[in-house]
């Protein structure tokens, strides 16, 4: 996907502290809290898991079996355009294309009209110098423009996270700007490297493990369907794939046929897309749908 490299940017009664608490009919001293709050950091900490500090992520899940795809290679064609498309007695697929503000202005009813029919939209990302969070400056447009079409919609966010709290904070700018918008489409977390920038290449494969699992879990507890994005590279050496099955894998591969052998419910098989309605190049994709 095409990124821009770092665009422009209770109240309550206070008690005395003297006052001890009770637990369940148990008084407890301050030294006491403190001392059991500790032993329960401690225990957090010798079994791995982890919390940040919204209090909900508990941290990486134990490894599991990677699930294999069951496609037939023969059953994906392509168009006289040049378009993938696959059909078999249990799968179809859809057209997707995912837009940013690459693709400036949209005509969105001449895509609808060109067999277009989902789009994923990139509502935002984090400044890979800056660490800033920023809006993409055509996202308030694109996810009208393709609602307006009567399009499926889903939207990706574009990750520079170093941390699974800045991953978390991500989520939460996402929630924040899709609610009301009725987005049924995924919600997709997008990391990559970009050359010459190292806000994330210092980061180890457990680390990224862990920043996108925040990400996608959060999305996912807020009841949309949390997707990851990456390339068979990213994938087999970036992050630790058998911790993330939980999620749906959306799979950038620019080839004639992938031999990627995993599990995936989309493909982004070109970045050469040609679409009515937008000027120039689109990435475009297929969506593999039970029947």
């Amino acid at each position: 996907m095409k990124q821009n490299i770092d665009q422009k940017n209770s109240e309550g009664k206070r008690e005395n502290p003297k006052t001890p608490r009770r637990l369940k009919g148990i008084k407890l001293s301050w030294a006491e809290i403190v001392a059991l709050v500790i032993v329960i950091f401690c225990l957090g900490f010798l079994t791995g898991r982890t919390m940040d500090n919204t209090g909900e992520y508990k941290g990486l899940g134990d490894s599991k079996e990677i699930p294999l795809n069951e496609y037939d290679k023969s059953a994906f064609t392509r168009t006289d355009e040049g378009r993938l498309q696959y059909e078999d007695d249990k799968y179809t697929s859809v057209n997707v294309i995912d837009v940013s503000y690459a693709q400036k202005d949209i005509s969105w009813d001449r895509v609808a009209s060109d067999g277009i029919d989902m789009a994923m939209i990139r509502l935002g990302y984090r400044g890979y110098s800056s660490g800033l969070l920023n809006l993409d400056e055509y996202f308030e447009q694109n996810i009208q423009g393709a609602r307006d079409a009567g399009l499926e919609y889903g939207v990706y966010f574009f990750s520079q996270a170093v941390s699974v709290e800045e991953a978390r904070e991500e989520a939460q700018f996402v929630i924040e700007n899709i609610k009301g918008r009725k987005v049924t489409g995924p919600v997709a977390f997008d990391m990559e490297p970009i050359k010459g920038a190292d806000r994330i290449s210092y980061l180890t494969v457990e680390e990224k493990t862990a920043i996108a699992d925040a990400f996608l879990s959060y999305i996912e507890k807020k009841g949309y369907t949390a997707m990851l994005y990456g390339n068979p590279k990213w994938l087999k050496n970036e992050v630790d794939l058998s911790r993330l099955t939980n999620y749906p894998l959306w799979l950038a591969h620019y080839t004639e046929m992938t031999g990627w052998p995993y599990k995936y419910v989309m493909w982004q098989y070109t970045d050469k897309g040609e679409v009515s309605g937008i000027e120039g190049d689109v990435d475009m994709s297929i969506r593999l749908v039970e029947k």
